[in-house]
């Protein structure tokens, strides 16, 4: 297993006494690129056979060498997108995305899975050119695209939506992109934005498609399985819960708190699971080294900072004390490794283990006084002794108190060797 890095070491001490608590940062405004929903034709590489598709999104600029939006020009006032740098050595393939399925309702769109589509330059490329009377291979004749075989999920937003909501909500998806284009999409854990497209009336976010829907659902299976009396396996959720750990490490090393953690919030790909929904999260602010007083991006800073309340926001189950008060000042990296507890809770139980973080729920008042695994084997729940401490640890009232993410992966039950990988998934529904 890799070493953590230094961000996962602060403790909440450490970040309290580095200075007053301050704003969040802002992200980085996102690269978005021109993009057209077009009727296309498409052809099977197999078969052979032809046919127009419509709703296919590509860019607007089919050149390799296209550029993202620059500065100013998203539509009606959305913030500012600009370029980012890219390596003029390295050759981009140009891709087109087949819409095939709605996975499920967004807040501001539909999330879909699309074919993915590459440039075609056989005989039918070379035959619709001359059905269009130019030379096969000329840059005037008419694009034809052929499928991949591969998926990817695509984010529709709808701009109409974004701007009758604008203030009402927390959840903003041009951050979410700017988030998800600073978290990069390399990490096994974290899903990115592969490329990023809009139009007059969508912002279409690509991503990795994973096949098999959300780790809730998986914890859902086996409590069903069990008949409700218990969810997954100790070694299971150990497979899972690592993955989740390692993926929060990438959020704290690019300097990121996601604010919205959840079983929900987390997809399964075979053997992989990956943090999703990047709409909440908070960039986090760190002393400025060179400037006494002034805060800066993790990438330059020193200690990380305390956060100003910023709202009540995510799933009452997963949400951390202090987050629900609203009150004082919060370690972004804190809260997220309390809904990390939390999930690991709904994990070993199958149920969550309150319903708000307040001393008036029962059940969260005999987390906060010490008696978690009281509570569990009154209800004839049992966990090693192991899970429990960490539980206990990982949900302590005092963000003081609580473990460092550091801490969390060293803990004895996250370091066993007692691991079960699960079966190879089913293939894809369509």
């Amino acid at each position: 297993m890799e070493e953590p890095g230094p961000q996962a070491f602060q403790s909440f001490e450490e970040t309290e006494s580095s200075g007053e608590a301050v704003r969040p940062l802002d992200f980085p405004p996102p690269a978005v690129r021109a993009g057209v929903r077009v009727n296309a034709l498409v052809v099977h590489p197999e078969s052979g056979t032809r046919q127009v598709c419509s709703g296919v999104i590509h860019r607007e600029d089919l050149s390799e060498a296209s550029e993202p939006i620059l500065q100013g020009s998203g539509p009606a006032g959305v913030s500012p997108m600009t370029t980012h740098e890219r390596d003029p050595s390295v050759q981009e393939e140009v891709l087109a995305y087949w819409p095939q399925r709605r996975l499920q309702d967004a807040i501001y769109g539909s999330v879909w899975a699309c074919l993915v589509l590459r440039r075609h330059h056989g005989i039918a490329a070379d035959d619709a050119a001359r059905a269009a009377g130019v030379e096969p291979g000329s840059a005037s004749a008419p694009i034809v695209w052929e499928i991949s075989g591969q998926h990817v999920a695509i984010k529709m937003v709808e701009w109409a939506r974004v701007h009758h909501m604008r203030g009402r909500l927390l959840e903003d998806p041009v951050k979410e992109v700017a988030a998800m284009q600073l978290l990069g999409a390399r990490h096994p854990n974290v899903l990115g934005s592969t490329e990023v497209l809009q139009d007059g009336d969508f912002l279409y976010s690509i991503m990795p498609y994973c096949r098999d829907g959300d780790l809730f659902g998986v914890v859902v299976q086996y409590a069903e399985d069990s008949g409700g009396e218990s969810g997954m396996p100790e070694p299971v959720a150990r497979f899972w819960f690592r993955q989740i750990l390692w993926g929060l490490h990438h959020l704290q090393t690019q300097g990121v708190c996601h604010r919205d953690l959840s079983l929900e919030n987390i997809l399964v790909d075979g053997d992989r699971c990956m943090i999703i929904d990047m709409g909440m999260c908070l960039r986090v602010p760190y002393n400025d080294p060179h400037k006494p007083g002034a805060v800066t991006d993790v990438t330059r800073g020193s200690t990380r900072r305390l956060m100003r309340p910023q709202g009540v926001c995510g799933k009452h189950n997963y949400m951390s004390p202090e987050v629900f008060a609203n009150t004082d000042s919060f370690d972004g990296f804190a809260i997220d490794l309390w809904a990390a507890g939390v999930i690991l809770y709904i994990m070993l139980t199958g149920f969550p283990p309150y319903d708000q973080a307040s001393r008036t729920d029962q059940r969260f008042e005999l987390i906060a006084t010490g008696r978690l695994m009281e509570q569990l084997r009154n209800w004839n729940i049992q966990l090693s002794e192991e899970a429990g401490n960490l539980l206990q640890r990982m949900l302590t009232l005092d963000p003081r108190e609580r473990p460092t993410l550091a801490e969390i992966l060293a803990d004895p039950w996250v370091t066993s060797d007692d691991v079960h990988v699960p079966p190879p998934p089913e293939p894809l529904p369509f």
